[in-house]
Order: structure tokens, then sequence, then C-alpha cells
């Protein structure tokens, strides 16, 4: 997997061959030494965007959300955990985007989110503002809590801090009005 990640980030996905994934990870090339691990080069790809790309519920400590004790606190904890995650992504931008314009890139990144965004429901779902809602309507809501700080460090990471508003200042303004906005029954 390695190798493989290695050869996928300097040559791309497409482009890198099996026989040469074999030959990085000292495997005789079309002995089919490759196949009693993976069934194929997609099959690879996948267990490597799930070790090295996605993010896990327990990597962001979201069983641990309720001992903040108030949402703003957990707000602040979910976005530093998707600022850091975004940070550590960085240098497999370029194949990130490569895999989402293949035919199964979408199945992968489903894959990838849903237990995210499932772990992220269940804490929205005990927010007052999300008392009564439908799962379409909690996941709408949980994209609207996150999208703009996700927009915003992506933002940062290509290109640089804006001039006008600081990390800190957006971080402290989208956790107020959103801890706001979640402790408020509708």
């Amino acid at each position: 997997m390695k190798a493989a990640l290695e050869l996928f980030l300097e040559l791309g996905y497409q482009k890198t061959s099996i026989a040469r994934i074999e030959t990085a990870a000292g495997l005789v090339p079309r002995a089919g030494a490759f196949y009693r691990h993976f069934e194929g080069k997609q099959a690879l790809l996948m267990e490597i965007a799930k070790a090295s790309v996605s993010e896990t519920p327990e990597d962001f400590g979201l069983e641990r959300l309720a001992d903040f004790g108030d949402t703003r606190s957990e707000l602040v904890a979910i976005a530093l955990k998707y600022e850091e995650a975004m940070i550590r992504q960085k240098p497999f931008a370029r194949l990130i985007e490569e895999i989402r314009l293949l035919d199964f890139g979408e199945e992968l990144q489903e894959e990838i989110d849903t237990d995210m965004m499932v772990a992220l429901a269940a804490w929205l779902s005990k927010k007052p503002a999300a008392k009564g809602l439908s799962q379409e309507q909690t996941g709408a809501l949980l994209i609207s809590v996150f999208g703009g700080w996700l927009f915003f460090i992506h933002k940062i990471q290509q290109e640089g801090t804006p001039e006008l508003l600081s990390r800190d200042t957006m971080l402290d303004e989208w956790a107020t009005l959103w801890a706001t906005a979640l402790d408020t029954q509708r």
C-alpha cells in the first residue's frame, strides 16, 4: 500500500500500473502476488483511501463531545479536528481530485464519508434545533453548519488567510452563531 500510494501521488492513479506497484513493493511483476492481497487496483485504492485520507468518528473524538458540556465548545472541537484533517490531507489533494473524476470516485467518497456523517448527525440530533427533523433535514442542517467552516479552511489552504478575516475571528463567529442556532428549539 505504501509503494502504491507513493506512485499514485507521483504519477496519478490512472498512470500507475499494477506491474509498477509490484516492482516498487519488491514483488515480481505479473507473477500474481498483487492479487493475493487485492482484487485489483481499485480495491487497493479504496484501502489506501480508508487508511490515509479518511477520518473516522474516533479520530475526531465524537464520542467524547458531551464531556465539553456546551454546544459552542463542541463545535470548536469538531472544527479544529476538520482543520487538522484538511492539513493532513493536503499532500493528497491532487490524487483526491483525480479519484473524484473516476467512475467509482463518488462511491468511494460516499463509503468514506458515511461513518462521519452518521456520527455527526447523531451528535446534531441531540441539539434542540434538530428535534423533530427528518433524517434528510438533519443532513441538510449538518451540511449547513459545517459548510462555512470547511469552505473557509479550504480557502486558507488555497490562497492563504484572507486579509479581512482571520482564522480565529472566523472560528469564533462561526461557533458562536451556530451554537446559538443549535441550542434554540424550533
